[in-house]
């Protein structure tokens, strides 16, 4: 993120992620509030935190297909967003969105102390946390999408051409997009 401006510079002993920002000389301080983690149904993943100004913001990523869903309406630059992401996947690239807000502070206590109780279950817990995570990760600014090659370890090709000799039926999935599926399938 350096040539964008931005780079992550370090952690202090009050959990404060600091960020410098090269082109201004300028540092800005977040604290880690909390990790929603990626799991395969829920396909993203966020973090909040709080900024300087002691506001709370989300910021979340995921698949395209489960962002786009969490937007708020009328989203400017989504068309144009979609399109590049389509022409991502078609070169092979793994594609992510997102999205962020800023929550009012009412809001996330509300919402933490639901979350509390869903990290204190002793029931399905991940489904829990999941169902608390949906009520608050709505509503979200479109951020831009990123877009990374995701190469294949050495040998791949062989292998699987050496597993099929054998006889033996072979699925790779592969991300939510049929255009990233059909390009590692070709590259194998």
């Amino acid at each position: 993120m350096r040539h964008l401006g931005f780079a992550f510079r370090d952690n202090d002993s009050d959990a404060n992620m600091i960020i410098d920002h090269p082109r201004t000389g300028a540092e800005s301080k977040y604290t880690l509030l909390h990790v929603i983690e990626f799991n395969s149904d829920r396909k993203r993943m966020s973090v909040i935190v709080r900024d300087e100004n002691n506001r709370v913001l989300i910021i979340c990523k995921g698949a395209d297909s489960i962002i786009e869903k969490r937007l708020a309406p009328n989203q400017e630059h989504l068309t144009a967003t979609k399109k590049h992401v389509d022409e991502y996947a078609e070169v092979g690239l793994r594609t992510l969105l997102i999205a962020y807000k800023y929550v009012e502070e009412d809001d996330y206590k509300k919402w933490l102390a639901k979350y509390t109780i869903a990290e204190q279950s002793t029931g399905d817990r991940e489904k829990e946390l999941g169902l608390v995570a949906e009520q608050i990760e709505v509503d979200f600014l479109l951020a831009g999408c990123s877009a990374i090659e995701d190469k294949l370890q050495e040998n791949v090709g062989k292998t699987i051409a050496d597993i099929k000799k054998a006889g033996i039926k072979v699925w790779v999935l592969t991300g939510d997009k049929v255009e990233t599926a059909i390009n590692i399938g070709q590259s194998c």
